[in-house]
């Protein structure tokens, strides 16, 4: 079974729609998870839904899905209809580039009693995993090293679970669970269906100490044991959705994004040879 891979738009995030457009292509990528704010920057101009998804068609890409919106804190004071308005352009987007999925993750800031704010959080989440439904979208809640709330991948189970919505589940990326206080095993708390979304990335060999979740570098240069979280991943939660990379770091993109896809090309071959040969 081969993995399927998808281009996370972070990774090139300085790139505009037509480059990132070519840059797939010429790569020979199939499937790619869009970056919403790169599609608001084309609509801006003058396209269209239909328009974009027509190009990505074209080009032998398939959506893998969309990212990313927000849902905050009850501490935080949020205006949820104004979020729940931002949402909805994000799901009516994936609707329209049918794209099975969008990406959500939790902002804002915490008070002292966590058990509170995880509770708050349940209502807002049941009714966007509402929104998406009716778009015929699911939600991928991604927790995020290092934040206040849902930060870990224990953390994100629970509300995955709380939520209990058939719309609702967990993304997984590499970064965020390395450098977080997160355990593998806490997956075996996670129905395996309920795992949506695989991010693929890489940490620098720095002190774990040192690191931070918007520390990147290429799959396999890098200390995270990137094979044996795939086979893991395969074997023990059966999952065959997309490994998405997305190498969210401002140093990488920096970088000439040919160079940065013509290194993914070569470690990506690699990664999948180990993986399939085991």
């Amino acid at each position: 079974m081969n993995i399927q891979w998808a281009f996370n738009s972070a990774t090139v995030m300085n790139c505009g729609w037509e480059e990132e457009l070519r840059l797939w292509q010429q790569f020979g990528w199939r499937a790619a998870e869009i970056w919403f704010s790169k599609m608001e920057a084309r609509l801006a101009q003058g396209a269209s839904y239909d328009q974009l998804a027509r190009q990505m068609r074209d080009a032998g890409v398939q959506p893998a899905g969309l990212c990313a919106g927000v849902i905050s804190t009850a501490y935080s004071q949020p205006d949820r209809n104004q979020e729940y308005a931002a949402l909805a352009r994000i799901f009516d987007a994936a609707q329209a580039m049918n794209a099975p999925s969008a990406t959500i993750i939790i902002g804002g800031t915490s008070g002292d009693d966590l058990t509170q704010e995880y509770t708050a959080l349940v209502e807002p989440l049941q009714h966007v995993a509402d929104m998406a439904q009716a778009r015929n979208v699911k939600i991928n809640l991604e927790f995020l090293g290092g934040l206040p709330v849902n930060g870990t991948l224990g953390t994100c189970i629970e509300l995955v679970n709380r939520v209990n919505h058939p719309a609702f589940g967990l993304l997984f990326d590499f970064c965020h669970y390395y450098v977080s206080a997160s355990h593998l095993e806490e997956l075996a708390l996670l129905q395996p269906e309920k795992l949506f979304m695989v991010h693929v990335d890489d940490s620098p060999r720095l002190p774990m100490e040192k690191l931070r979740n918007d520390q990147r570098c290429i799959p396999g240069m890098g200390r995270i044991p990137i094979v044996y979280l795939i086979r893991h991943l395969r074997h023990q939660m059966h999952y065959e959705g997309y490994f998405s990379v997305e190498l969210y770091d401002p140093e990488v993109w920096k970088q000439e994004p040919q160079q940065v896809m013509a290194q993914l090309a070569a470690a990506l071959k690699n990664i999948e040879a180990e993986v399939e040969h085991s």
